[in-house]
């Protein structure tokens, strides 16, 4: 036999015995993670490919904003009061050596070198002509399948993120496009990147690769909302309480200045008092 037709007939053989080992099976745990109001997380086990929130035990848990899930660094969170039981999904590769594999896998042996002699037959016994590789590009989108944070990214996911609406229908916004420095504003929906925020795993609000934050750490009623380098400090944490988004550095509420709905109007901090112009949806 050529070596062409060895290697070949060494591949098929590889491919029935792969087959008839079985293929790998997903294997499910289920874990219990409970927000306080504060940030929690819990390390996922190696292998981890998908979690699921199997019941909802306390408080409104939605994906990507009072939970989530980070597979890069295998973390499972909660915040604002989400409290639940998970379902996380691994990939624990058990054997099944069922004999329908068997028969899957030698038939596979079996249709690969039947391939093979005819494309010796059909090639000559010198040649060695190979066509073009037509591979595909196949792409399972994690940024928010980000979906179900499913990655935070992750992503968002994800990290696409979505408008966040308040007084009159009007959406949150960052006056003149995502800057450092550039003031949180109501403006009419655009579906802009300015316009699209989601939450990071130590409960910052995320737009256009900054952080929602309180401009100077100010705990005064009035201080301004704005765009800044993310860097971990308080100004920027905030907490879901209802349709309220709460500063964790001082409880104040997100607020549209003197509860007026036009475009181009401040989003401020000032002492939540249950207001329309303190209510937010996503």
């Amino acid at each position: 036999m050529k070596p062409e037709l060895r290697r070949i007939h060494a591949a098929a053989l590889c491919v029935a015995a792969g087959l008839s080992a079985g293929t790998a099976r997903a294997g499910e745990q289920f874990t219990d993670l409970r927000s306080d109001g504060n940030y929690r997380s819990y390390s996922l086990p190696e292998g981890t490919k998908e979690v699921e929130l199997s019941e909802q035990l306390a408080g409104h848990c939605r994906f990507n904003r009072t939970w989530g899930y980070d597979l890069s660094n295998r973390e499972l969170w909660v915040n604002g009061g989400c409290s639940g039981r998970f379902k996380v999904v691994t990939d624990d590769s058990p054997l099944n050596t069922g004999g329908s594999n068997v028969a899957v896998g030698i038939a596979a042996a079996a249709a690969i070198a039947g391939i093979a002699i005819l494309a010796s037959r059909n090639h000559g016994d010198d040649g060695d002509k190979r066509g073009d590789d037509h591979g595909f590009v196949g792409g399972n989108d994690d940024a928010y399948q980000d979906s179900g944070y499913r990655n935070e990214g992750y992503g968002a996911s994800g990290r696409n993120g979505n408008p966040i609406r308040g007084l009159g229908g009007y959406c949150l916004d960052i006056e003149g496009g995502v800057r450092a420095g550039s003031k949180a504003i109501l403006f009419r929906c655009t579906g802009g990147p300015n316009q699209r925020f989601y939450w990071g795993r130590g409960g910052e609000l995320r737009v256009g690769g900054l952080c929602l934050d309180v401009e100077e750490a100010s705990r005064s009623d009035g201080a301004r909302a704005i765009a800044w380098r993310c860097n971990g400090q308080r100004n920027q944490k905030w907490r879901v309480s209802g349709g309220e988004i709460r500063s964790a550095m001082s409880g104040k509420c997100l607020d549209v200045l003197e509860g007026r709905s036009r475009s181009g109007q401040p989003v401020i901090l000032w002492e939540c008092n249950g207001q329309r112009n303190q209510r937010w949806s996503w």
